[in-house]
């Protein structure tokens, strides 16, 4: 069962350098260095939604001239990745992380509100081991050309990621290429900057005579002073994002398939096995438990090479399968009583009883080899012990011995669950 995610998702990297192309700006004329920081609601596979902060910096004029094309300026976005996503990416094999971006913005102006969406580069930028991180990412913001005086303000929307997390060499991770569209956390002051923008003699004069005539000086103020109301709106909406930052779930959910055989040592009989497991694993430790179900199956084997045997063979699980995933290896320990409702010999019954089993439960300890990813499953293989057999009726002596006893191989290979 995939549950993807992040943290990328993962994953969350991208969100700097969407905003690094962050809207359209203003030509110069005497440019000033401003800065915004927003917190953004990003879905991320493995690890759900995560609330990610963003640092945006630019020099943007402070004026411009009607008419005239303003140049474009350059934006500067630092992203900084929770742990819970830097954990999400190392636990698929994640080395680094690319992509690309999609930021909406807007320039309002006195003639007209323009949207603007500016795709953006994700550079390939290296995920640690542990912690959070930085990305740094930095774009220009394309030119507009202002037709009427008065002020433009430029405001920061959504981000649309796609992102691309790689293993060391260059392969993909069971992440694959996803999206994740982040929503700007609300009640934010989202406003970039803003630009007064200067129009000619002709132009001017009669715009500001009549506001001059018309409307008291008065007005002015009481125009302006929502504006600087604003900030004061907005300090106690930034503690907001703080409270409503998304926990990611303590353990996350994987669902598989289990395909595989085991091999029993003394009888020298390969029996398939078949069933399901479904794990909770904890992002933070690596640590999971996990309910283990194997399907009756079929024992048959050839006993001083002419004594045919059959048997049906069923498990029952002892309590939850435990185990760790680190370092790309994945560890289990489960506790499994074998029963053998049914022995034959040359086809006649030896044994129907339903209580024939194993007088204590198997420790069967599994390992995968490295790089398993959980997003895709993998192989795992072990030994294990099996305990002598009691309550298979009177022939439980003749049995036990032909099946007790160490070094019993298994091999499975885990799929995800179809959802």
């Amino acid at each position: 069962m995939r549950r993807m995610v992040a943290a990328a998702a993962s994953a969350t990297v991208a969100t700097g350098a969407a905003l690094t192309a962050v809207l359209a700006g203003s030509g110069t004329s005497a440019a000033e260095p401003v800065s915004l920081t927003l917190q953004y609601s990003c879905p991320f596979p493995l690890i759900g939604t995560q609330t990610l902060q963003i640092v945006i910096s630019a020099d943007i004029p402070t004026t411009v001239n009607v008419g005239e094309p303003t140049p474009a300026f350059q934006v500067k976005a630092v992203a900084t990745v929770p742990p819970t996503a830097t954990q999400g990416l190392t636990l698929v094999g994640a080395a680094t992380v690319e992509g690309t971006a999609k930021a909406s913005s807007t320039v309002t102006a006195p003639e007209a509100t323009i949207p603007v969406t500016v795709p953006a580069t994700i550079p390939v930028t290296p995920v640690p081991a542990s912690g959070s991180f930085d990305t740094v990412a930095t774009g220009d913001a394309p030119s507009l050309t202002f037709t009427q005086a008065g002020q433009a303000t430029i405001t920061v929307g959504d981000i649309l990621l796609t992102l691309h997390p790689k293993r060391a060499d260059g392969t993909d991770t069971g992440l694959g290429v996803f999206d994740s569209q982040c929503t700007q956390v609300a009640g934010q002051n989202n406003v970039l900057a803003d630009i007064t923008i200067n129009g000619g003699t002709t132009t001017t004069e009669p715009t500001t005579t009549e506001p001059t005539t018309t409307e008291p000086t008065t007005t002015e103020p009481t125009t302006t002073e929502p504006t600087t109301t604003e900030p004061t709106t907005t300090e106690p909406t930034t503690t907001e994002p703080t409270t409503t930052t998304s926990n990611p779930p303590t353990g996350i959910d994987y669902g598989y398939a289990l395909a595989g055989d085991s091999v029993i040592k003394k009888l020298g009989a390969t029996v398939p096995l078949s069933g399901g497991i479904d794990a909770n694993l904890d992002l933070a430790t690596g640590n999971f438990t996990a309910d283990l179900s194997l399907e009756p199956t079929q024992l048959k084997a050839t006993l001083f090479r002419f004594i045919p045997i059959t048997a049906k063979v069923a498990f029952a699980q002892e309590g939850k399968t435990t185990g760790t995933l680190s370092g790309g290896v994945l560890n289990s320990t489960s506790h499994t009583t074998i029963k053998l409702p049914s022995v034959k010999v040359f086809g006649f019954p030896i044994s129907k009883s339903p209580k024939c089993q194993t007088a204590e439960p198997s420790e069967i300890n599994l390992t995968s080899g490295p790089g398993f990813d959980p997003l895709a499953g993998g192989d795992l293989s072990g030994t294990y012990d099996i305990a002598p057999l009691q309550n298979c009726g009177p022939l439980t002596g003749l049995i036990s011995p032909l099946a007790a006893g160490p070094g019993n191989t298994i091999d499975v290979t885990l799929s995800p669950k179809e959802s």
